[in-house]
């Protein structure tokens, strides 16, 4: 499973960030297993990058220093990507997810870098499960007693801190973090199914699914929303994102995607609507 694993590193970018390399000439970021698990129509497997093994290992394509300072090896359990995802069907990797932090000043963002072994394709999509470090990083700091003053506290709303040198870091919960991650590769695999007939699963998810725009589109506040360099109203945008997302599936036709939209809303399209969906069907 681990040289699985390396070998796919390499297709997700980071020989290009990192650079030790193994015989094979792919990265070496030390990992260890955290589970195997079966579900319905796919298996995952979660992973571990450790701190441990990397950050002082001089054949670790993410070594800072031999003695590292507190502080490197906070910015390494913040800076680095902490786990990975292998989504299986038949024993056969689909997808590997990376869960990559970019910090930013004082504000952090998180998302998965999702590659396709089979394309080389890679997509990336926001995490949703908010933190400053990773609950795996944060255990192994406190296991290697880094700042032997370091603990962890409670925080409103049932979440937890770090306290590391002073400063409360929000801990980012793994389990949550794996419920995500399993409705992604729940939601992949299910995309997969019909690859080959695309039309199927767009009329599928149109309505009370995963294309249906409308309804993710309910919870937003704002009254204009930006594709391109046009500002669409709520409606409108919906109908935008609906025919970026119809093309990014398999859809290569315009009058096909506006056929396909007619059939399943059961009535033609407005001048403006039509416009909207083109607009989203050719963006880049």
């Amino acid at each position: 499973m681990k040289k699985i694993i390396l070998s796919l590193l390499l297709i997700s970018g980071f020989a290009d960030v990192f650079g030790q390399t193994d015989s094979r000439g792919n990265p070496v970021f030390n990992s260890k297993l955290i589970s195997e698990e079966k579900f319905d129509g796919f298996e995952l497997t979660s992973g571990y990058y450790t701190i441990d093994n990397n950050i002082s290992n001089k054949s670790s394509s993410v070594f800072v220093s031999e003695n590292p300072t507190n502080q490197e090896y906070l910015n390494f359990a913040r800076n680095l990507p902490s786990y990975f995802f292998l989504v299986l069907k038949d024993e056969e990797i689909k997808h590997m997810i990376i869960l990559l932090p970019k910090i930013e000043g004082t504000k952090t963002k998180l998302f998965y870098n999702i590659v396709n072994p089979s394309s080389g394709k890679n997509v990336q999509l926001d995490c949703e499960v908010w933190g400053e470090i990773s609950e795996y990083r944060t255990n192994e700091l406190l296991n290697l007693k880094i700042d032997t003053s370091a603990i962890i506290i409670d925080l409103p709303n049932d979440s937890k801190g770090l306290v590391y040198e002073g400063i409360v870091y929000k801990i980012q919960p793994f389990i949550k973090l794996k419920e995500e991650v399993i409705k992604i590769a729940s939601e992949l695999i299910e995309i997969e199914k019909f690859s080959k007939d695309p039309k199927q699963y767009i009329k599928k998810e149109s309505i009370g699914g995963s294309f249906d725009f409308t309804k993710i589109l309910e919870k937003e506040k704002g009254e204009f929303f930006i594709g391109g360099d046009i500002a669409y109203n709520k409606k409108e945008f919906a109908i935008y994102l609906w025919g970026r997302n119809v093309k990014a599936i398999g859809i290569k036709d315009e009058e096909d995607a506006i056929d396909l939209w007619e059939e399943i809303y059961k009535r033609q399209l407005t001048d403006t609507e039509e416009k909207a969906l083109l607009n989203g069907f050719n963006s880049k």
